[in-house]
């Protein structure tokens, strides 16, 4: 993901830009930057303006910042100083799923033996498992299908670390 587009634009237009888009949503009211209100909102004063972002997700956290930053100052009819501009930034996180999975595991064995014949080595391994003396996780895991998953719960750690 890139910086954007928006970045570049004086302040002037930019302060025009954001008080079109105030026309077609109500900042205070946004839970965040990629809330739809805002996302239509950006739609029309780009096409009033003829001004296009290129990624609406960071174009809309871009303006969503922009004024939060400046809330204040979109109060006036005009731009009497400078915009306080956000800065770009990489955030990293966690995102824990916890998932129900229908798995293929393959474990590689040796036992030891006096029979050759496939039948008798067989029914002795069975035989071993059926008595508790020996299971298939007693191998050494040597791959994993994956055939179907479930997701039944996930959640984002909000313990973020800006790099």
């Amino acid at each position: 993901m890139s910086a954007s587009v928006f970045e570049s634009i004086p302040d002037k237009t930019l302060f025009r830009f954001i008080k079109i888009v105030m026309e077609h949503t109500d900042f205070e009211t946004l839970i965040s930057s990629q809330d739809n209100e805002l996302f239509d909102g950006i739609q029309e004063a780009e096409s009033t303006l003829g001004v296009r972002g290129n990624d609406s997700v960071i174009d809309s956290d871009y303006i969503y910042n922009v004024w939060l930053l400046n809330s204040d100052l979109f109060e006036e009819d005009r731009l009497t100083g400078n915009l306080d501009r956000p800065t770009f930034k990489k955030v990293e996180f966690d995102w824990y799923a916890w998932e129900t999975q229908w798995v293929k595991l393959t474990y590689r064995h040796q036992v030891e033996t006096y029979g050759t014949d496939k039948g008798d080595i067989y029914n002795y391994i069975y035989g071993m498992a059926s008595d508790g003396d020996y299971s298939y996780w007693d191998g050494n895991l040597i791959n994993t299908d994956t055939y179907d998953s479930e997701t039944t719960d996930d959640s984002i750690d909000d313990n973020f670390t800006i790099l």
